[in-house]
């Protein structure tokens, strides 16, 4: 899927970047070029590793940093050239916020006290805002005396009190640990669901970002590499970075031998041969890699051969529940991660043995390698 939208796209869009760039020193882009378009009532996702411009992203669109060329765009209007106060945006962060001297209910209420809002209309707001994060029974106690999910639930019924056209969250469960950080992941989702809330989520978690997400975008050097819904990111990677990023994937790497019919040859240091469907912008002899799940990797019974067929050495093996996790060598440089089914407990072959292992030539794909602008 191209990472760049149409401009049709950006012009009906609810928020839209248009060739969005951000230079803190006049030379070096920590974001270069960026088109987005966010419709209303979406929940999309920002992820990538850090220093890929995902928080700057947010952060413009926040108001808390200015672009350095483009512009921004909220229900067709201009938004960059405003400030964060005049946005309507509501905002989560990783690490609370709260006014230690305030109670939960005086915290909540802030955004609506700095807005004016008549007293009785701020009392009225916020009990509806902490009963939609369960939390009415606190509204009287200080941050200090909540846990951190709590804490985080408070942040966020501040975000949603004054009932914002959009909702910025940065790392917002960060900070949480792993039952609770997956417990705010549905409850954000069940009110992003409920009460109909257009959300931009910055994320370095990935499985964070496919559960949550309607859809991804996959930062990388300043740009986005890729924009699609979490099974088309996982299952259709556009290249190198968001095949690596994006979930688990083993990366035998080696030189294309041939190009046929939307397949790629790819020869391996060992001299093994393997095929898999091509990315436009491979080159006959240039290196290239081969990306492939460890779920779509099967031992070898028998004579089965799926398209694809390599022998390896077993290095380990990982009791994982419901799966075992085999590690293979193919030589001195590659290795195949695969997932099996507990259901191959008995077939399991031991740690040290040689095993074939087999997959079909649809479920993988040959790349070149990522490119940087610097490169």
């Amino acid at each position: 899927m191209n990472a760049i939208a149409p401009n049709a796209a950006l012009s009906e869009a609810f928020i839209s970047f248009t060739d969005v760039s951000k230079s803190y020193d006049g030379t070096d882009y920590v974001v270069y070029g960026l088109d987005l378009a966010i419709q209303k009532g979406e929940f999309v996702s920002l992820l990538g590793p850090s220093g890929s411009g995902k928080t700057t992203t947010l952060m413009m669109l926040a108001g808390f940093e200015t672009p350095s060329k483009g512009e921004i765009r909220m229900a067709g209007k201009r938004l960059d050239d405003r400030p964060p106060y005049e946005r309507d945006i509501g905002m989560v962060f990783q690490n609370y916020a709260l006014f230690p001297h305030m109670t939960i209910a005086e915290n909540v209420g802030f955004p609506l006290s700095v807005r004016k809002i008549e007293r009785a209309e701020i009392d009225k707001r916020v009990k509806r805002a902490l009963e939609m994060v369960e939390l009415s029974h606190v509204a009287k106690r200080r941050p200090a005396q909540l846990s951190g999910g709590q804490q985080q639930r408070v942040a966020l019924a501040r975000a949603l009190v004054f009932e914002p056209s959009l909702v910025l969250m940065d790392e917002p469960l960060g900070a949480l640990d792993k039952r609770l950080r997956e417990h705010m992941q549905f409850e954000i989702m069940r009110l992003h669901r409920e009460l109909g809330l257009t959300t931009v989520y910055v994320t370095h978690d990935q499985s964070e970002a496919l559960t949550m997400s309607d859809r991804v975008a996959v930062f990388f050097d300043g740009r986005i590499q890729q924009i699609a819904p979490p099974s088309e990111l996982y299952e259709h990677p556009a290249n190198a970075f968001v095949a690596n990023f994006v979930g688990e994937n083993n990366s035998l790497n080696g030189r294309i031998s041939a190009i046929e019919d939307g397949l790629a040859t790819l020869t391996l240091a060992n001299g093994i041969e393997v095929r898999g469907h091509a990315s436009h912008d491979l080159v006959i002899d240039a290196p290239g890699t081969l990306f492939l799940r460890p779920e779509q990797v099967s031992l070898v019974e028998g004579e089965q051969n799926l398209g694809n067929r390599v022998r390896g050495q077993v290095r380990e093996i990982i009791y994982c529940g419901d799966h075992h996790r085999l590690q293979l060598g193919l030589g001195d440089s590659d290795q195949l991660v695969c997932k099996l089914p507990n259901t191959w407990r008995h077939r399991l072959p031991q740690v040290g043995s040689v095993a074939d292992l087999t997959w079909r030539v649809e479920d993988c794909k040959v790349m070149a390698p990522i490119r940087t602008r610097a490169s």
